[in-house]
């Protein structure tokens, strides 16, 4: 098991919970809690984490720019950049101050970190790398 932090943890219909944390078994979150003291075995990442079914990072990766990479090119490594933006978008913008209810115990959310991240806007700036955490 793996733990990472972040400044913004992001899940897409509901929100933004800030200085929370994910832990993660096999590339999928297992749980997801607040992040109230520093904790042993926690990677802390600057930057936003964002929650997304296996469906929604299809369609990030569809949407990149390198679509039409070589297949060994991975699409998840640190190389690859896009424009995330006019996907994640479409999504609220809250501010939550807690986990909602029908979140918890959903394991089939993959945590997805985002380097470069615009607090203002609460998006992704533009050429954002993004990472599956593994």
């Amino acid at each position: 098991m793996k733990r990472f932090a972040s400044h913004f943890l992001f899940l897409p219909a509901y929100g933004y919970l800030k200085q929370y944390a994910v832990e993660t078994e096999e590339g999928s979150v297992v749980r997801i809690f607040p992040l109230t003291e520093e904790i042993e075995n926690v990677e802390w990442l600057p930057g936003a984490i964002v929650l997304l079914t296996q469906d929604e990072l299809k369609e990030l990766d569809t949407n990149s720019p390198l679509v039409n990479a070589p297949q060994n090119y991975s699409k998840t490594s640190a190389e690859f950049y896009y424009n995330s933006t006019r996907i994640l978008v479409k999504f609220p913008q809250n501010l939550l101050m807690a986990l909602p209810p029908s979140i918890e115990g959903r394991c089939q959310l993959l945590p997805v970190y985002f380097s470069n991240f615009d607090i203002t806007t609460m998006l992704p700036v533009a050429g954002t790398r993004h990472r599956l955490l593994r």
